[in-house]
């Protein structure tokens, strides 16, 4: 008999594979609203979007859509729950006044984020902490502008509510910005928290975290130098540390300061290479040193104080010796080292008109020591400022700066040595890569060809450096999502996006006027995250970005002040308003305009935006205001 097939005309009867495949393309407000509980079957396969809720990026009629008539039904469910304060005005706030219970309500909840979140709501919902008794993974990320409301004896408050006993959670992650923790407080040991990042003050407050967390498996940590620490720290029983933390594997320990004003407030490497002498059971370790000085510091600072004080973190030999075990275990070792150089006007004095030369006696050879140290690594330096390539990082920095080897300095262009030697072999794990070119020279082409050969992996890149295109199009990178240029007109930009189809964020820095509609080759449609920064004078012609981004859903736009326009300056140069109505996929807008300091006229705008919700922030020396709106 003639076998016969019926075709699938049913959508039910598509498989599995192919619907998730669709729901690729559909928000979860879309998902639910079409797929829950139509049967059984479609249930089971919408599972990850009936347990995994991302309140974030959505349309105000979408996110009162989610938490009134979904998500109470779904609440008793759900396991993982991102909510995103930053993609939509307030989101934290109205969440936690629909859901004040949430430990109740989410009685599954086993990650909660929380992403620039405000303090008021963090503190509303930091008392059911204790009680989620699912709950495996916490993180915590709050907006810069929110810190300075931050309450009274806010660090006492937090501790006694993320770090006792009854914490269910394994992984704590709190990221506060600029805001570092003392830990002062602290007194009672948390047992169950396995992984922890965290900022803290000083010295002291390190080994308070070593002392309190004995389960600890991986610690992230940043250490200010803001205060002086005990200068007694020697004292410490830094040979306890393997049973105090035996479990201890992964390390990343930051130093940092933005405006250091003594350098007896830094920790000396002989600490740092004690406690890791001692941490036994390490099989990695990350160190990163960024430190910025005060300007009166800059001025007073000698060779010798460098010497004495940095070159050692700079010193292999110290660090294999830190790191070497009985066992003879290799321990995946990635270091960053970032620091303040001789002042400029210092730095003038020493150098003649159009030549490079350092007085020998000032001169500080780096490269010298470094590579008798770290013969397997990629360093690069200027003055102070040094840069380590390190396979074992993910995050990669290049620059291009003058080597001072002898009192003759030349300006050598140690990026395109680097990306053009045949012999060097590719680094396959890095994913985020920064090339710089800081010489008075620019930097000649280099190829993207051989930027994507030697990092295959990357996913983030930014440079300020010109890139060569091959004449034919091709794709070099299907990985990388986010690009940053600067000093890039638009034209190339959009060039170089032919050839890198996937990039989905772009931020461009440019000094050049936005061209008209007839330069544009076709429109960049992967592009969903737009920032662009531009000259005042160069304005005309913006609405054209609408016509060319158009799958645009965050766009930021900043205006640089170079000839001190006003706010109101803009209304004869471009109607702003459009980005809002000509970017139809555009959830999130903000613009940063120059403004004269007696001007204070945004009224324009926020009867524009009524209907929307709107933050005004204006900087600290009133040179500019950001208008941010959730549409």
């Amino acid at each position: 008999m003639p076998r016969h097939f019926s075709k699938q005309t049913c959508f039910e009867n598509l498989p599995d594979e192919i619907l998730l495949f669709m729901c690729r393309y559909l928000s979860q407000i879309d998902i639910l609203d079409s797929l829950l509980n139509l049967n059984n079957r479609l249930n089971k396969m919408i599972t990850t979007y009936r347990e995994k809720i991302f309140i974030s990026h959505l349309s105000h009629k979408d996110f009162f859509h989610l938490i009134n008539d979904h998500l109470p039904y779904l609440s008793a469910d759900v396991s993982y729950l991102y909510i995103n304060n930053c993609s939509m005005l307030n989101s934290g706030k109205l969440f936690e006044e629909k859901f004040n219970k949430v430990d109740q309500q989410f009685p599954l909840l086993q990650e909660l984020i929380f992403h620039q979140i405000d303090i008021e709501t963090l503190e509303n919902l930091s008392w059911r902490f204790n009680t989620m008794h699912y709950l495996h993974t916490l993180t915590i990320d709050i907006a810069e502008d929110r810190l300075s409301s931050m309450p009274v004896q806010f660090d006492e408050f937090i501790c006694g509510k993320l770090f006792t006993e009854s914490n269910s959670f394994k992984i704590l992650k709190l990221n506060l910005n600029k805001y570092k923790f003392s830990l002062y407080s602290l007194k009672k040991k948390s047992m169950n928290i396995k992984q922890l990042t965290i900022s803290v003050q000083c010295l002291k407050d390190l080994l308070i975290v070593f002392n309190s967390f004995p389960n600890l498996e991986k610690l992230n940590i940043a250490i200010g130098c803001s205060s002086s620490h005990d200068i007694n720290n020697d004292t410490y029983p830094y040979e306890r540390l393997w049973w105090k933390v035996p479990y201890l594997t992964h390390f990343e320990l930051k130093i940092e300061e933005e405006e250091l004003t003594s350098h007896d407030y830094v920790i000396s490497q002989n600490i740092i290479v004690k406690i890791i002498e001692n941490l036994y059971a390490l099989l990695y370790f990350k160190f990163l040193l960024n430190i910025r000085f005060h300007a009166t510091l800059q001025t007073l600072t000698t060779k010798d104080i460098y010497m004495d004080k940095y070159f050692p973190y700079a010193d292999g030999s110290l660090w294999q010796k830190a790191l070497n075990r009985n066992d003879d275990r290799t321990i995946n070792f990635a270091l960053h080292i970032e620091l303040d150089g001789i002042a400029i006007d210092r730095l003038k004095k020493k150098i003649e008109p159009n030549v490079y030369t350092t007085a020998k006696c000032d001169d500080i050879d780096f490269n010298s020591l470094l590579r008798a140290t770290f013969s397997s690594a990629y360093w690069l330096q200027k003055n102070i400022i040094m840069q380590c390539l390190s396979t074992n990082s993910k995050h990669v920095s290049i620059y291009t700066l003058p080597i001072t080897n002898t009192h003759l300095s030349t300006t050598v262009d140690i990026i395109d040595q680097e990306l053009s030697m045949k012999s060097s072999m590719s680094h396959k794990n890095v994913q985020s890569l920064i090339i710089h070119s800081k010489t008075e020279d620019h930097s000649p082409k280099l190829s993207v060809k051989n930027i994507f050969n030697k990092f295959p992996s990357l996913t983030h890149l930014q440079l300020d450096t010109v890139l060569s295109l091959p004449p034919k199009i091709s794709i070099c990178s299907l990985r990388l999502h986010a690009l940053s240029l600067h000093n890039y007109s638009l034209l190339s930009c959009c060039q170089l996006l032919d050839y890198l189809p996937k990039v989905i964020s772009l931020t461009i820095t440019t000094q050049s006027k936005i061209p008209t509609s007839d330069f544009w080759s076709k429109p960049i449609l992967s592009v969903t995250r737009l920032k662009l920064s531009i000259d005042s004078g160069h304005t005309k012609n913006l609405s054209n970005m609408t016509k060319h981004f158009p799958n645009v859903n965050e766009f930021y736009l900043r205006i640089n002040n170079t000839v001190n326009r006003s706010v109101d300056d803009f209304c004869q140069c471009e109607n702003f308003e459009c980005f809002s109505k000509d970017f139809i996929h555009l959830r999130y807008f903000e613009i940063t305009l120059p403004i004269k300091q007696e001007s204070m006229t945004t009224s324009t705008w926020m009867t524009m935006l009524q209907e929307n919700q709107t933050m005004y922030v204006k900087n600290k020396d009133g040179s500019s205001v950001t208008l941010k709106i959730w549409l």
